[in-house]
């Protein structure tokens, strides 16, 4: 393995670890996501960090977990 492979390699591993989990919430509200109108009922895909900003806004759910 070459030093430019290893360092492919080590950069794919800390995009991959950058990438935050996203968990799937359903709207109660209707909120506007990714520039799109969305109504309640609706489901987008969003970060733990962004799904605890929506349910202290009441836009989603609190006791909702995906």
């Amino acid at each position: 393995m070459t030093q430019k492979d290893t360092a492919v390699q080590a950069g794919d591993a800390a995009a991959q670890k950058k990438a935050p989990e996203r968990v799937e919430v359903t709207l109660a509200k209707p909120h506007t996501h990714a520039g799109k109108e969305l109504q309640p009922g609706e489901k987008i895909k969003v970060t733990a960090r962004q799904r605890e900003w929506l349910q202290g806004l009441e836009v989603v759910a609190k006791a909702e977990e995906k």
